[in-house]
């Protein structure tokens, strides 16, 4: 029996057309699949973008349409991907993190601490979320922002040497060396040898303990009072002045002090020598 155009018609059903629309949107969705891990990612944004217009109420659809947005550096189109993601689906975590994620990625500061502080709601425990407030409370200059949130990666999870590093550079940026110098020394004692956070603490301990000692040695060459209570008590004298070293800075003070000023008349240092110090010049 033959089908007439007519008969078609009568057959060609709106839920046959739902059906055959959703069969196309399956493949175009596999395709976008299989283009994307074979590095064709602009084939795959076309692919996905028409599955996102024949899906408009699924998530998923537009989170991974974000995601290859994203990875073509398409900021703009990526950002609107996901919310619109997020907006579909607001209890799920994943494109909210990716969106906040893309937002500080692109320098988008204020929109990343909007969706950083609701990821925070759907999530009170986020350490991810934390992450991100606290780089973009730093890059808008709102330190004590920065060093709340901080607080709260370490409450939360104190053997991460990373979040007492992150507070460590807070710190040095608000001029609280102290501060500064027990937070690197504390993620120094907790890093492993090689991973990079030891190395970033080691330096950044170098740092602030190389440029104080110059200071020191300064003001030690000037008053001799001063040098005569560094060699009573090495560890107080530098207090009183306001510097701060680390363990490790002030064993090297300790030994760099004989070789800068080895004669001394009766209780008072002869003037500084050139040798150590010139290092430091």
């Amino acid at each position: 029996m033959t089908m007439t155009a007519s008969s078609e018609s009568l057959l060609d059903t709106p839920q046959l057309q739902r059906r055959r629309l959703q069969a196309r949107a399956r493949r175009l969705a596999r395709r976008a699949e299989t283009l994307a891990s074979a590095g064709r990612t602009a084939e795959a944004i076309a692919c996905q973008s028409e599955v996102a217009s024949l899906r408009p109420a699924d998530s998923v659809a537009f989170f991974r349409l974000g995601l290859l947005y994203r990875e073509a550096r398409r900021t703009d189109q990526a950002v609107h991907a996901l919310r619109q993601a997020s907006t579909l689906s607001p209890a799920d975590r994943d494109p909210r993190e990716a969106l906040t994620e893309t937002l500080v990625e692109a320098s988008r500061y204020e929109e990343a601490v909007t969706e950083a502080r609701a990821l925070l709601k759907l999530v009170p425990r986020s350490l991810f979320a934390r992450d991100a407030l606290s780089v973009s409370y730093l890059q808008l200059g709102r330190l004590d922002k920065a060093l709340q949130v901080t607080g709260e990666m370490v409450w939360l999870d104190p053997l991460n040497p990373g979040h007492h590093f992150r507070r460590g550079l807070l710190f040095q940026q608000q001029g609280n060396l102290t501060a500064a110098v027990g937070e690197y020394s504390r993620a120094l004692d907790m890093a492993h040898p090689e991973s990079e956070t030891y190395e970033d603490a080691e330096e950044a301990l170098e740092v602030l303990d190389d440029g104080q000692t110059r200071q020191i040695l300064l003001l030690a060459s000037e008053d001799r009072l001063f040098l005569l209570k560094l060699r009573r008590d090495l560890s107080e004298a530098v207090q009183d002045r306001g510097f701060s070293l680390s363990e490790e800075g002030l064993a090297r003070l300790e030994h760099l002090l004989p070789h800068e000023f080895p004669d001394w008349i009766g209780d008072l240092p002869a003037p500084i020598s050139r040798g150590v110090m010139g290092m430091y010049h």
